[in-house]
């Protein structure tokens, strides 16, 4: 019989803080938690490219791993980027030092019908593939989390180019080109639902978008250009226990809009207090966050004062909470420092 007293089921902490149920203890993952602070993702970089690690299942499936193993986390996710989509759609990218470059970026409406419908399994099909060989390798207690950028953020790197500070170029496209750009997010949320259904379908226990950029519109613009995308989304990739998180950058002024999406979890930044994002948000969405990246340099002793404060505020909310932080972890990070966060929260027994 398992600690939550049914008997053949595994609890997953992350799981059933997802949807505010009770823990054995509060979970915790970190965004790109596989990567360059980490010795051993380093290696495998020393002798494989970026692009090679995405698009190989067995090196994707072994990096992927790797900060589960190391750190004592409570979730896995999937190692990709959100946009390896692109070059079956028609948008050939390469992953240069300073961030991607689409070398043929939407600047006309007429290019927009000329893009393909995302086929997962045969255009992306090596990130199934790896998926189905990470969930394999996992314990059933640790669940696998799949991933995709949310039709925003794809569009403001399609139309930009390149990745930027405020992606003006693609902002601009917004409103100089409305119904483009209408159908440039209706043909990135067709691409975006049938990805992640796919992933659900390969084994992913959960799902999470990122709109890095969503913090970039107004709240009206957000709820006008962006959320009935998410909505849509959300209607076809919806399964019972499998839940769907949101990562919006800048998420402060964006919480009243977010309010009438049904996601599970949403990911707060560091800059919005979890009490005031927990009061904004839907009854049932649990919260995800927020220590600020940059306090993983701190002494241990003030990383771990960080964590107890947050998960203090957290319990003074009716929400169910994954501790994690705020943005990627950043990759001069100390491994040693990320095992300090993970034993303080730990630590703290769950409410």
């Amino acid at each position: 019989m398992t600690a939550n007293g049914q008997i053949g089921i595994v609890p997953r902490d992350f799981i059933e803080a997802c949807y505010g149920r009770p823990v054995r203890r509060r979970p915790i993952w970190v965004m790109r938690q596989a990567g360059r602070y980490q010795a051993s993702y380093r290696a495998v970089r020393e002798r494989h490219s970026f692009e090679e690690v995405c698009s190989t299942p067995e090196l994707a499936c072994q990096v992927t791993l790797q900060p589960v193993r190391e750190f004592d986390l409570d979730a896995a996710i999937l190692f990709s980027d959100i946009l390896v989509v692109f070059p079956p759609m028609g948008l050939p990218v390469h992953f240069a030092d300073g961030g991607p470059k689409i070398t043929e970026p939407i600047r006309r409406a007429d290019q927009i019908s000329r893009l393909a419908r995302l086929d997962p399994e045969r255009g992306v099909g090596f990130v199934l593939a790896a998926i189905r060989q990470i969930r394999a390798a996992l314990p059933p207690s640790i669940p696998l989390i799949g991933f995709s950028g949310a039709p925003f953020t794809l569009a403001c790197y399609a139309i930009e180019g390149t990745t930027s500070r405020d992606f003006t170029v693609a902002r601009r496209f917004f409103h100089e080109e409305p119904r483009a750009a209408e159908q440039l997010m209706t043909h990135f949320t067709n691409g975006v639902a049938d990805y992640l259904a796919a992933q659900i379908a390969a084994g992913a226990d959960a799902v999470q978008l990122f709109d890095s950029w969503g913090g970039l519109l107004s709240a009206e613009d957000y709820r006008v250009l962006v959320v009935p995308h998410l909505q849509t989304i959300l209607d076809r990739i919806r399964k019972p226990g499998v839940p769907v998180l949101l990562y919006a950058g800048g998420t402060a002024h964006l919480l009243q809009p977010l309010a009438d999406v049904p996601f599970d979890v949403v990911s707060v930044d560091w800059r919005t207090r979890l009490r005031t994002a927990a009061t904004m948000c839907r009854e049932a969405t649990a919260i995800q966050g927020n220590l600020d990246p940059v306090a993983l340099f701190a002494p241990p002793e003030e990383i771990a004062r960080r964590a107890r404060a947050i998960i203090s505020e957290m319990d003074t909310t009716d929400k169910g909470h994954i501790f994690n932080l705020g943005h990627g972890i950043l990759p001069d990070t100390p491994e040693e420092n990320l095992r300090t966060l993970v034993a303080a929260v730990h630590g703290v027994p769950p409410k």
